[in-house]
């Protein structure tokens, strides 16, 4: 025989006080409209988007665009040329997600490569 269904049970749901609680830094008279003014276009603090310590994440970067920064930003320490540089990945290098990039010279043939995760005991850090 099927249960018999009750009328007038529901399930009970957690309610939980929403409270706002201020932070020693923070202004509690500060307004919505000027919030959201500092984090618009037109402000921009440095500080807050390109700090070392928070570049602790793992993001997908196109090499191409790699590419265009290095050509962009660097020069040459031989030929003191500028737009030089092709970044390339080292396939045979691949550990995981982990992998092998090189800037080089076209000029000079100089090179410098480096992995794209740091090593830990485990293998490497962006696999864990």
């Amino acid at each position: 025989m099927p249960r018999a269904k009750k009328f007038g049970h529901q399930k009970r749901r957690l309610i939980r006080k929403k409270t706002s609680e201020c932070v020693v830094s923070e202004k509690c008279d500060v307004s919505s409209s000027k919030k959201k003014i500092e984090k618009s276009k037109g402000y921009f603090d440095y500080e807050d988007n390109f700090s070392a310590e928070s570049q602790s994440r793992f993001v997908i970067i196109d090499l191409n665009m790699l590419n265009d920064i290095f050509n962009n930003i660097a020069k040459c320490r031989y030929w003191d040329r500028s737009f030089c540089f092709d970044v390339a990945e080292n396939k045979s290098s691949r550990r995981g997600l982990a992998s092998s990039i090189s800037a080089a010279c076209k000029y000079c043939g100089s090179s410098h490569g480096s992995m794209t995760s740091n090593s830990v005991p485990a293998g490497y850090e962006v696999n864990l």
